[in-house]
Parts: structure tokens; sequence; C-alpha cells
């Protein structure tokens, strides 16, 4: 810091130097002779406290960090709807968090919004054959988890919602067994179209299987993220089977996760 701050001074008095030397250059042309009073100056500040300049210096760094902050602060606090929806700044805001799921989340791959290191999704995945994936996820060493699980098992386990939370608190139990103090954030299960409850009646039990796991978080000391907010009125945010989603959800989704996570 030391350095950089004694070359900008440098810097200051070679500019300061050129300034008068041109400066003078005009005036001798008029009066014929040459002067060189920025020598003097130069002379002056020499024999002047360095330190004056490098507080000057130091006062400048200090309202550029300022700037940054407020500006970094002012992002922060914008809505979900005017926050950066870039993959690069998705990617970047999530840090070194990780995603396990099923299909739905299998969607931040699909769409390109993450990398595979950050979210680990597997078609079918359910609550009691998810060790596995959740033990890739641990293997990352995460900052946080976030578990999306719940919709394969609506029809697995034929609506139990009971069945259903035991083998998820069995998944947080072997998690909390070797990482007593990771972050756990729990997914609720999206909302489903009428039009597939209608072929497959299991699948109307989402608001019965969510309130399991949001009794389930209380118990475990767990944070539970409910985005179905996110999806009213967004029918058309839908795929053909009424129960995946297009892109336009997925970045809305994750700044849902990373409000709550305090990301």
């Amino acid at each position: 810091m030391a350095q950089s701050r004694k070359g900008a001074l440098y810097l200051l008095l070679a500019a300061a130097l050129l300034a008068g030397y041109i400066l003078n250059r005009e005036k001798s042309r008029e009066q014929g002779k040459e002067e060189f009073p920025a020598v003097d100056w130069i002379r002056a500040q020499e024999q002047s406290d360095v330190g004056v300049i490098e507080q000057e210096l130091l006062r400048r760094d200090q309202a550029e960090e300022a700037k940054r902050i407020q500006e970094t602060a002012a992002e922060e606090a914008k809505p979900e709807e005017d926050k950066p929806m870039d993959k690069q700044s998705l990617r970047r805001r999530l840090g070194s968090a990780v995603i396990v799921g099923d299909s739905v989340a299998e969607g931040f791959l699909d769409y390109e919004f993450l990398e595979s290191d950050c979210v680990i999704a597997e078609k079918g995945l359910r609550a009691d054959s998810a060790g596995e994936e959740i033990r890739k996820a641990l293997d990352l060493s995460p900052a946080q988890l976030f578990l999306s699980i719940g919709l394969n098992d609506l029809e697995y386990c034929r609506g139990d919602s009971e069945r259903f939370v035991r083998s998820y608190r069995q998944r947080i139990l072997e998690i909390r067994e070797e990482y007593p103090t990771l972050p756990i954030y729990i997914n609720g299960i999206l909302p489903i179209l009428p039009e597939a409850i209608e072929k497959k009646a299991e699948l109307g039990q989402v608001s019965a299987y969510n309130e399991a796991l949001r009794q389930m978080c209380e118990e475990l000391g767990l944070t539970f993220i409910d985005s179905s907010d996110l999806l009213e009125g967004k029918e058309d945010w839908y795929q053909k089977d009424a129960i995946h989603l297009k892109s336009q959800f997925y970045p809305l989704w994750l700044n849902r996760m990373e409000e709550m996570a305090g990301l």
C-alpha cells in the first residue's frame, strides 16, 4: 500500500513538472526567456511531509470503498424481480452453496443457470433414496445445503405425508451427525396444476406434504422455504405435463433461496 501511494505521489509530481514546463515554454515565447517555477514548487513539495499526501490518498481509497459498499447494499435491497437475472450473476450470488433435488431442481442445470458443482439433481429422487446424492453434495464442502425433495414421494408414498417425513427426517439426522453446524434449508414442494392431478390423484397432496415439512423444520430448527407464491397466476410457466417448469421460474426461485439463507 505504501509503495502504491509513493508511486501515485511521483506521478503527481511528474504531471506537475510537465504542466509547468509547458506553461513556461508558452510564457518564454512572449518574454524571450525561460523560467521554471514548477521546478521550485516540486522542490518545495519534496521538502514537505509526504504523510499529508498519503493521508489524502487514504481518504480517496476510503471514499471509493464506502461507495462500493453503498452500491452493494442498494443491490441487495432490491426486490427479487429487480435483481440481476443473468446466469453469471446467479452463479456468483449462490456462492459455495449446493442444491440437492429431483427433476424440478434439475432445471437449474437443464437451463444452464447453474453448474454441476452446485446442483446435485436426479430424476425420480425421493426422500428415502436421496442418501447418495446428499453424500455427493457434502463431498463438495458446501457452506449451505438446500434440499428440494418431495415431488416423487407424492406418488411413491401414496399420499402418506407421515411416511414421507419419516424418511426426510432420517436424511437430516444423517447430515447432522456428520455436519452438526451446516445450515440446511428445506424447499417446499412446488404447486402442481389441476390437469396433472386429474391424472394422478396423489399429486393433489402437495399442501399436506408441505405442512408436514414445515412442522419437521420447526422440530429440527431448520428453515422452510415456501416459493409457491412465485407461481401464482403463472400457469404459462409450466411445461406440458403441468408439473415441471420453464426457465422463467428458476431465477426467481434462486432469489428466494438466496433471500431465506441471507446470501
